[in-house]
């Protein structure tokens, strides 16, 4: 009896010494394998960041070399096609705003000497001479455009209350087509931002809202704002028809309207103005549920 204690208290001895032996090895292993893992999580935030500086230094583990060598290869890649496409870009765009001056400078006088003999004309059906007019005068609309879209001015940041400027927009678009409609629930916080900046966004946002109610007696826009994960967002829900997912990925897109009427920059200005505020616009919507929700994001 006594030989099969001590032969118990051996078997558990052992089995505890094998524990802590197991222990041991797998916080030697995590220590081993957490360094590699954290470089990798180094080197996705370097992509998400567009940092181009970071760089992973050789170590003793060929594997691990192999792995580093790659990973610096693709940041140095990624870097030179970034760099590739802002020459392109600053290239195209240079191009585009000499034509779009001298287009400018070229169709004002169309314009103003087509006015001229219109009102000249005034007596007899002109076709002709409208048409030209008309013309004229749609290419100019849409320089202008043009022009708004590729001279944004910097933002001029201060610090705004949001309730304040959402109760402005509220008695602005109250006398508006559907106004009525409009419900504000926001807190009393603040954002750094710029107001006029600000005023635009909403404004145009808040009118598309509007506009897909337009003609629904159960028809509602609602203005909301919060914090989440310590930042504040606006959100606008309207219960209109939605916008189905061929459209959706379009409707950002510069000079692109469902509405005939409409010069396509509203959205597309809106969401390049958060970007300059570190901050995005996106949509999300549900034709099948009435839910239309655009999210400002600070």
């Amino acid at each position: 009896m006594i030989g099969t204690l001590i032969s118990t208290q051996g078997d558990i001895v052992f089995i505890f010494a094998l524990a802590i032996a197991l222990i041991l090895t797998i916080g030697g292993l995590m220590i081993f394998i957490r360094k590699p893992l954290k470089q990798i999580y180094q080197f996705f935030l370097a992509l998400k960041c567009n940092d181009s500086t970071i760089r992973f230094n050789k170590v003793k583990d060929p594997l691990l070399n192999e792995i580093y060598e790659e990973m610096n290869d693709i940041v140095i890649e990624s870097n030179n096609k970034k760099l590739e496409l802002e020459t392109k870009k600053s290239y195209y765009d240079r191009i585009l705003r000499i034509m779009t001056h001298e287009i400018r400078n070229t169709i004002t006088p169309i314009v103003s000497c087509s006015e001229h003999l219109v009102n000249k004309n005034s007596d007899n059906d002109n076709e002709e001479l409208n048409v030209i007019l008309n013309q004229s005068r749609n290419i100019v609309d849409f320089l202008d455009s043009y022009h708004t879209l590729t001279h944004l001015p910097d933002p001029e940041f201060t610090s705004i209350n949001i309730k304040s400027l959402c109760e402005d927009m509220l008695i602005f678009l109250r006398n508006e087509k559907g106004g009525d409609k409009l419900n504000v629930y926001v807190p009393d916080m603040e954002i750094y931002a710029d107001r006029m900046q600000m005023q635009l966004i909403l404004g145009n946002i808040l009118r598309n809202a509007l506009q897909a109610i337009e003609g629904l007696e159960d028809g509602v826009v609602e203005l909301r704002a919060s914090i989440s994960d310590g930042k504040p967002f606006i959100s606008i829900t309207d219960n209109g028809p939605g916008i189905s997912k061929e459209l959706i990925d379009s409707i950002f897109l510069p000079f692109y309207s469902t509405k005939k009427s409409g010069s396509g920059i509203g959205l597309c200005l809106s969401r390049q103005i958060m970007k300059l505020h570190g901050g995005d616009l996106c949509v999300s919507s549900y034709p099948e549920q009435r839910i239309t929700r655009f999210t400002i994001s600070f």
